[in-house]
Parts: structure tokens; sequence; C-alpha cells
């Protein structure tokens, strides 16, 4: 799956590089790694083609202003294969530019996940997704339970991650923010 994200600004996207490096340290898990760049998700999808992406992905920078978010928390997405997270808080501002986004790449991209629809969108920041297991979860969410986190982020950019099945993810365009 390819994405539609915000990448984090200093010092929270070294933050998270931490998180993950110590993760990997004490617990193994590498599986975040296939993403290996700090941001949250705004939508994602099978197939963005490139000659619809790029205009479009200008023309939801073009409309969008820079934004702060914030950042509390921790999280579980449950199931067969749970993903950690840190949750953002959904504002005004976070809710308006992600139904822009929604909106305008209906038309662009193909197989779009309906996690992300305005309904059933969480936004958040990954932590461990892949490899968290029965056997590991608990020392990982110990580990984190006492992880200061109470972040207010700028956030200035939309950026698509190439990332084809099987492979690491990829920066293949980013714009900055300029909605007035």
């Amino acid at each position: 799956m390819h994405g539609l994200v915000s990448l984090l600004p200093q010092p929270y996207y070294g933050m998270v590089e931490r998180i993950w490096d110590d993760l990997e340290r004490r617990f193994g898990l590498r599986g975040i790694r296939v993403t290996p760049l700090p941001h949250f998700s705004w939508n994602i999808g099978e197939v963005y083609p490139q000659e619809k992406l790029e205009p479009a992905m200008q023309e939801v920078a073009a409309r969008i202003s820079p934004l702060r978010v914030r950042a509390v928390g921790l999280g579980i997405f449950t199931g067969p294969e749970p993903v950690i997270f840190i949750p953002l808080v959904k504002d005004r501002a976070l809710l308006e530019a992600h139904q822009i986004i929604w909106d305008r790449f209906q038309s662009v991209g193909e197989g779009l996940s309906p996690y992300y629809s305005p309904e059933n969108w969480v936004p958040h920041i990954s932590l461990a997704y892949q490899d968290v297991t029965r056997e590991n979860i608990g020392g990982v969410m110990e580990a984190l339970s006492f992880e200061p986190v109470h972040w207010e982020m700028p956030i200035d950019n939309i950026t698509f991650i190439y990332e084809p099945l099987g492979e690491v993810g990829s920066l293949n365009f980013t714009f900055p923010l300029s909605g007035t």
C-alpha cells in the first residue's frame, strides 16, 4: 500500500526514530522499518497513478494551511496483527484538512483503504506493527507506557510514500502546505 502522509518535524521525527530503535534493541521489533519515515497517514491505497497524483497533491497543498497537531498517549489497533501507535487529537483543523484530502483523492487513488475514510479515520503515528505478538506485546506496552507523550507539532507538508508490497517505502513527492 502507498500513502499520502505528513512527515513529522524535528525533534519529534527523531523522538519516534529513537522509540523504534529502542523497540528493536529490546524486543527485536523491525516491522515498522518497512515505512522508515516517522509520519502520520491521511490516506492509503493500492494505486495512485503518477499523472494524477502530483497535480492533486499540489492542489491540496495549496488549499491546506500549515497546522498544529497534538499527539497524546498510546493506543493499540487490536486484531491478529496488532498495531501500537501514538494517537493524534482530532480537532477542527485536522478534520477539515483530512476531508479535503479524502474528497480530492477519491478520483485519484485506487483501492483506497476504508479505514482512512472520514467516518473511520484514526490519525496516529505508528510505533510497532507486523511483528507485535502475544509474547512481546506485554513488555512492549510496559516499556512504552512510561514514555511521556504530550506533543504539539507544526505540520507543514503533504508527502507521498511509495511502498510496493514487500519493499521498503520511499519518499516520492513532498509539497509544502501553503493554503491561507
